[in-house]
Formats: structure tokens, C-alpha cells, sequence
């Protein structure tokens, strides 16, 4: 202990004899260990830690799917549900939940407040109990039960004041009157129904209850003791396949898939965080060359040091311990420095997630320094100090006295250390060029998608939501004429070029679905075709801009007394029909089995109804006078900005009726640019691409270095091939071929393993290849013109040498 004590003291005495040094070292360390402890603390967050509930790797998720694609998934109908609560005996239970919004009356105005619709086992389900009052009661989930709230702890305190009085109390939403029975603890979040901060039961009703095609349920089960994944897979299945032979209609070549609920959760965003974490590796490593090297050209000053410690006793391990100690001194720093780094770090991470995307991450909130990031960031520190210093202590502990002493020893010890010092620099390059091909390759995969054309115009579209309270529109003739007013006024703006109402935006995600049955053909020739379903006004498609392509568009012949029509899009048409017109042909669904047929007036293009990324699938389009929805989207087209006539086009919602609450204002630019198909691309490119200018600077100070040195180093030489007649551009070709060999030998070795890593991201590109040669090209320009340019200053201070004085120096 008193040796390494000793160890220290000196190290601490060397460093502050050369602080310029040490800073230089300390900032680059600090810069590679932030990164990455900022990252990790991200993925520890999403990946690591477990959820915080009761023993959470016993719950899973289940999903009706057929199997043929990875997303192919849907929820559970209710009587599904049933079945699976029954027949699952490997489940210690089984629980349904669902997304549901609340419209609150208040003095300030309507709120509207997301929430979730749960059966009564839910709470139990997770193990989660609540910090005031009671969960929900067996039997408070059946049809026509009264209705009962459970609040988050945020909406207690924000709109209540934490006054516990409120228990018991019925508070007034666009449903009716619900009784709050309990709050749930603060740390409470379930990701996805994003954040929910009303909690009420299920209590489903009419087709609800009864109809196994209507799929709305959402289903969450804890696996019983001792029993495996694989188990509930196996009895699932076999569940699933009862099911479907027992009603093929509705559940053809259907099974039940089991996913781990923490594979839920996460699933989607792993591949983006280990990108991430696989990037800050590389800057880091980056990083440790860099020092290394710094390390390695101060070696030879202290050669005669060295040399004399040798002399006097000291033995190689004893040397190579000092030097090591001296190296990891500096990581130590450089993690403390880069640990203040990852705090803001870590808060810009998050910040840079669109706020749709982040309430489904809630486990990314409140981020904090805990005793796994602290140990994370010691254990990375530590092995960066020895993974940098090995080499160069190893190097400079080969010290001979007789070879330091001489005039020309600085020379010949230089040697000695030059092939290293090269390939530190060869593999800054490469690992440089695996970041920057990584970042071009996905930023030309967001370049692809934003260039989709999603099927209508997107320029200057202001969009918002409004609900019509149920109990003051349940007339839906009511309902029908407050839409139609809504988009008299908003039209008569000044600025406004048109308006049009729809009950889910185009590049939201998936909506209501259902399956279209043509009269006069068998029910398997269409039972395949799940359309996605949209209720539009009639001139939706003129504000748009989407092209009819045959028959007829709604219009005022389109009434609520009027017989029933719809609009198909052209794949639907093409599934469906082939190149015959279906125009005039009549379509029934499960859920309208009492109702008469729909006729199809017309077909349009198609548009992009779920995501830029998605293939265009089958849609159906009901008009708003026949089928008016509680909650509707307004979607106006602006001659200028359409942020600037937000506030008028709420201010005539509010005229129309002060009670409809009004949310989601926003331009169609920020729904593409907050998308999930964007937002997978977008995020890691751009984090990608400032680690992958990081390393390229890195790895340009690290050639300038080099060549720097290795100028000072040969200078004799340079000397002596003036005297001798050699030329200024001889010169300069001399050292800048220097600094060209070592970059492209790194951009070869670059150029192998970014072909070999880069194919672990192809789940994150769209459209283009994993072995892009545009990007691979462009980079390895970049990076050969760079190092060029590094390699220019001190060639052209090589030009300037005088050979007298040199040759005296020497």
C-alpha cells in the first residue's frame, strides 16, 4: 500500500509538471466516458433494470396473430379474452386493458386527459397497489356497472391539490358522473397506453361483449409459478387453434403469441440503443488512441529518466506500475469529468425524443446517476486507463541507459515507438469511418422516407382534434350538424384555402380496422383483406389533395337518411376486383350484419395512412354525415404559415361550443417529423453523426499529431535532403505521403469492418443497402481529404527546414 501511495504522489507531481498535457488528455477521456456513460444510462433504464412491478419477469403480453410477419399482431376481442382467461391455467391471471380519453369540466375549461380503460384484476395482475384509496372491485368491470376512477398522482396533485377529501367524490366527465376510489403511486407508469392519468374498468357492452371479430382489447398475463415461457407459448397455441376452428370466419390460421412484457416495452427502441452504445464504444476506443499516442511521443522525453530509474534498481514491473498508475490517474479524472458531461448528456438524450414517442417511454423520465451508473462509469474509467497506458508504459519501460545518454538516442528511441504510434492512427481512421459510414447510411435512410410520397400534399396542413362530449352529442344527426358548421366557419377564415374532418390522421398509426365482404362473392375471397377504416368529410379529399380515380366523391346526396356508401383506395380495389370497376358494388362488415349493405361510390388513390414505412394497405372510407364520430380531426389547408392560424381556428371551435375541448394542434411537417417510422430513423442518425464528427476530429488531430512528430523526428533527415538538392515539393510530397499511406490503410481496414458491423443496423435503414457504395465512397473521401489537410500544416512546416540550423541542432 505505501509503494502505491508513492505511485500516486508521482504521478500526481508528473501530470501537474505538464498541465497542458494532462488537460489535453484529460478533455479527451472525458469526452469518450461522458458519451458512453450517458448512453448506458439509457439503455440500463430501457434494458437493464427490471420493471417496477411484482416479480415482473412472470408477466408477459398476449396478441392474436396469424403469423405470417413479426408484426403482424392485433388485439383480443372479448370473447377471446374469456376464452384465454379460462382455458390459460399456465396464467395466474389474465388482464385486459385499453387506451380511452376523458373530457373533464372544470373552471378553466374542458381538459381533455388520456386514460385507460382496465378489468378490475389489472392492479392485481402487476402487483401494483395504490398509495390512497382502493383499486378496483371484482364486478366493477362488467357491463353497465357504475362508473369508477382511479387518478395518476400527478393529475391528484395538479388538478385536485392532493386534497384526499376528492376520494369517494364524482367527478364529471364527457361520459357521465365516475367516482374516484384511489390514487396510484407517483412511480406508477405502464408504457402502452402512454401516460394515462385517469384509470377506469372496462365495462364493455353490445357487440363489445358478443362479437369475437371485434378486436379493441388489449391483454396482459402473469405466468403461474414455476411456469416457463416456452410452456405458455405451447398451451396457447393450442388454445388459439381451438379457437380458430371453432370460428373460422373471424380467426383463420390465427394463434396467440406470448411476448415477455419488458420485450413490449422495449422491443422496438433496442436495436436504436444498441447502435448507440456500439457508437460511443467506438469514440471511446477512439479516444484511448488518441491518449495513447499523446503518451507514447511523451515517452521519449523521459528516456533518460527512465533509463536512470533502471540503473539504480528499478525493476521493468516496477516502471511499467508507475507508468500504469500515471494512466489510469488520468482516466480517473477524465471519468469524473466525463461523468458531469453524461448528466447533461443523458438530459439531452431524452430531450431529443419527440414527446408522442416519449409518453410510451416512461422509464426514460427522471433519469439519475444511480449506483449502477456510478459503477459503470468507475469500471470504464479504470479499464480505459490501462487499456490506453499498457502500451505505451511497455513501450518507454525498454528504456537503455548507454542508448538515452547518447546525442542521437531521441532518434533511435523514436523509432522504436513510430509502427505503433501508426497503427493507433490506422485504427482511429478505421473505427472513424465504421461511425461515419453507420451515420450516412441512416441519414440517407431518413432522406428515403421524408422523400415517400405519403399520397397527398403535406405543405401548409394545420391540423387539431376536437370530442364532442357523448352525453350532449349522443344524437349523432347532432353531432353530424356540428362537424358541418365547424368546417363552415374554419373555411370562411381569411388564409384558410379549405377544410376537412377525419376521425384518425393520415401517418398517426393504425385506427379501427374491418373486413369487407363483397355481396355475390364468397366470404373467402375477401376475409384476407383487413382494411384500416377512416370517416372523412366529403371534400377530405380535395383539401388533401388525393386523386379520385373512379366513380364519385361524398357529397350532399351522402345524409344520414340516405342509403349507406363508402370510397375504397386503389389497393383495396386491385385486391378486391383486379382492373374491373367496383363502382355500384355493394360491401357488408360483421359489425354492420343488421344493417343494409354499403355501396362503393368511388376509388382513390392511395394515401399513407399509418406510416411513411408501411406498404400501402387497404382502406375504407365512410362520410361523417352517415357516420359521425365523437372524436374528429380538422384538417385545414393555409395559403402561409399554418402555425400562425392555429389560435383562429380554435378560437371559432370554442365559439361554436366553449365546451368541445380542443387538442393536438399541429402541422402535418411536426406529425411526419414526431412519427415512429421518422423518429427510429431520425434519432440515431443524428446521434450517430455527432459521435461520428467527434471521431473524425479525433481521429484528425491524432494524423496531425502523428505527422506532426514525426516531422520533429526527422528533422536531420529533412535536413540533409535539402542540403543534398531536394525540393520544396519534394518535400511536401515526402511527408503528406506519409500521412496518406496511414489514412488509407485505415480506411481499408475501415471500409471491412463497417461491412461486417453495419449489417447489424439493417433493421434501422429503409430503401437503401447496408453496403451503400455512395456512402462508402463519399466517406472514404471524406476521411483521405481530411487527413490530407491534417498533414498539410506541419509538411509545409517541414518545407521551411534550414539545413544549417538543423544540422547544428543535431
Amino acid at each position: 500500500m505505501r509503494t502505491i501511495l508513492q505511485d500516486v504522489r508521482y504521478a500526481v507531481r508528473v501530470l501537474l509538471k505538464q498541465p497542458g498535457f494532462a488537460l489535453v488528455a484529460v478533455a479527451t477521456l472525458a469526452l469518450g466516458v461522458g458519451a458512453n456513460t450517458a448512453v448506458f444510462s439509457v439503455v440500463d433504464a430501457a434494458l437493464l433494470r427490471s420493471l417496477p412491478y411484482r416479480d415482473p419477469a412472470r408477466l408477459v403480453h398476449l396478441w392474436e396473430t396469424t403469423g405470417r410477419q413479426e408484426s403482424d399482431k392485433r388485439e383480443a376481442s372479448y370473447p377471446d379474452f374469456q376464452d384465454w382467461k379460462k382455458q390459460g391455467g399456465d396464467f395466474e391471471s389474465v388482464a385486459g386493458y385499453a387506451t380511452v380519453f376523458f373530457t373533464l369540466a372544470g373552471a378553466g375549461g374542458p381538459e381533455r386527459v388520456q386514460g385507460a380503460a382496465v378489468t378490475a384484476n389489472f392492479f392485481d395482475t402487476l402487483g401494483v397497489k395504490p398509495e390512497r384509496g382502493r383499486a378496483f372491485l371484482e364486478g366493477e368491470d362488467r357491463a353497465n356497472a357504475p362508473c369508477v376512477v382511479m387518478l395518476s398522482r400527478g393529475l391528484w396533485q395538479r388538478r385536485y391539490g392532493g386534497d384526499e377529501r376528492v376520494l369517494g367524490q364524482t367527478v364529471a366527465t364527457d361520459g357521465g358522473g365516475c367516482t374516484i376510489v384511489g390514487v396510484l403511486p407517483a412511480a406508477f407508469s405502464f408504457a402502452s397506453v402512454g401516460d394515462a392519468e385517469m384509470w377506469t374498468t372496462v365495462r364493455p357492452s353490445g357487440m363489445q361483449s358478443d362479437a369475437r371479430y371485434l378486436h379493441w382489447l388489449r391483454v396482459v398475463a402473469r405466468l403461474g409459478p414455476g411456469v416457463s415461457l416456452d410452456a405458455a407459448r405451447a398451451q396457447m397455441q393450442t388454445v388459439g387453434a381451438r379457437i380458430a376452428a371453432d370460428d373460422p370466419k373471424t380467426h383463420a390460421s390465427t394463434t396467440v403469441m406470448v411476448v415477455p412484457l419488458q420485450e413490449e416495452f422495449v422491443g422496438q427502441i433496442r436495436p436504436i440503443l444498441f447502435a448507440l452504445l456500439g457508437a460511443v464504444g467506438l469514440v471511446l476506443l477512439i479516444a484511448c488512441a488518441n491518449v495513447a499516442n499523446l503518451l507514447l511521443a511523451r515517452s521519449t522525453t523521459r528516456r533518460k529518466e527512465i533509463a536512470l530509474r533502471t540503473a539504480l534498481g528499478a525493476s521493468r514491473t516496477r516502471l511499467v506500475r508507475q507508468l500504469l498508475t500515471e494512466s489510469v490517474m488520468l482516466s480517473l479524472v477524465g471519468g469524473a469529468v466525463g461523468l458531469v458531461i453524461a448528466l447533461w448528456g443523458v438530459d439531452l438524450l431524452v430531450a431529443l425524443i419527440p414527446s408522442t414517442q416519449l409518453a410510451f417511454m416512461p422509464y426514460l423520465r427522471h433519469l439519475s446517476p444511480d449506483a449502477n451508473i456510478l459503477l459503470f462509469t468507475f469500471v470504464v474509467s479504470l479499464a480505459t486507463g490501462v487499456v490506453f497506458g499498457l502500451a505505451p508504459a511497455l513501450a518507454a519501460s525498454r528504456s537503455d541507459l548507454s542508448e538515452a545518454m547518447k546525442e542521437g538516442g531521441r532518434s533511435s528511441g523514436a523509432r522504436r515507438t513510430r509502427g505503433m504510434r501508426d497503427a493507433l492512427v490506422v485504427s482511429e481512421v478505421a473505427l472513424s469511418l465504421v461511425l461515419l459510414v453507420g451515420a450516412g447510411l441512416l441519414l440517407k435512410s431518413l432522406v428515403r422516407m421524408l422523400e415517400v410520397n405519403p399520397g397527398f400534399r403535406t405543405e401548409n396542413l394545420l391540423t387539431m382534434t376536437v370530442a364532442l362530449p357523448p352525453a350532449r352529442y349522443a344524437d349523432s344527426a347532432k353531432a353530424a350538424a356540428f362537424y358541418r358548421e365547424l368546417l363552415r366557419r374554419v373555411s370562411a377564415l381569411p388564409g384558410v384555402g379549405g377544410a376537412a374532418e377525419v376521425d384518425r390522421l393520415p401517418l398517426s398509426g393504425s385506427g379501427g380496422t374491418g373486413t369487407p365482404y363483397v355481396v355475390g362473392l364468397p366470404d373467402s375471397a375477401t376475409e384476407q383483406d383487413e382494411s384500416q377504416l377512416r370517416v372523412v368529410s366529403e371534400n377530405y379529399f380535395d383539401v388533401l389533395g388525393v386523386p379520385l380515380l373512379k366513380g364519385r366523391a361524398f357529397d350532399e346526396r351522402d345524409k344520414a337518411d340516405s342509403p349507406p356508401v363508402i370510397l375504397i383506395n386503389r389497393t383495396l380495389a386491385g385486391r378486391i376486383f383486379g382492373d374491373a370497376d367496383p363502382t355500384g358494388r355493394r360491401v357488408t362488415f360483421k359489425f354492420t350484419a343488421n344493417q343494409p349493405p354499403f355501396e362503393i361510390v368511388g376509388v382513390v388513390a392511395d394515401e399513407k395512412v399509418t406510416s411513411l414505412d408501411a406498404d400501402n394497405g387497404p382502406v375504407i372510407y365512410f362520410p361523417v354525415a352517415q357516420s359521425p364520430d365523437a372524436r374528429m380531426s380538422v384538417v385545414a389547408r393555409t395559403y402561409a404559415d399554418p402555425s400562425a392560424l392555429a389560435s383562429a381556428v380554435r378560437g371559432e371551435i370554442q365559439t361554436l361550443d366553449p365546451e368541445v375541448p380542443v387538442f393536438g394542434v399541429r402541422t402535418m411537417g411536426q406529425i411526419i417529423y414526431d412519427s415512429r417510422s421518422t423518429f427510429m430513423r431520425r434519432y440515431p442518425a443524428y446521434l450517430i453523426g455527432v459521435f461520428a464528427c467527434v471521431a473524425l476530429l479525433l481521429a484528425v488531430v491524432g494524423i496531425y499529431g502523428v505527422i506532426s512528430y514525426a516531422v520533429t523526428q526527422r528533422t536531420r533527415e529533412i535536413a540533409i535532403r535539402v542540403a543534398l538538392g531536394a525540393r520544396g515539393r519534394d518535400v511536401l510530397r515526402l511527408v503528406l505521403g506519409q500521412g496518406l499511406l496511414l489514412a488509407l490503410a485505415g480506411v481499408c481496414v475501415g471500409v471491412f469492418a463497417a461491412l461486417a458491423l453495419t449489417r447489424l443496423m439493417v433493421g434501422l435503414l429503409f430503401d437503401v443497402s447496408a453496403a451503400d457504395p455512395i456512402v462508402y465512397g463519399l466517406v472514404s473521401l471524406l476521411l483521405v481529404s481530411v487527413a490530407l489537410v491534417a498533414c498539410l500544416v506541419p509538411a509545409r512546416r517541414a518545407t521551411k527546414v534550414d539545413p544549417m540550423v538543423a544540422l547544428r541542432y543535431e
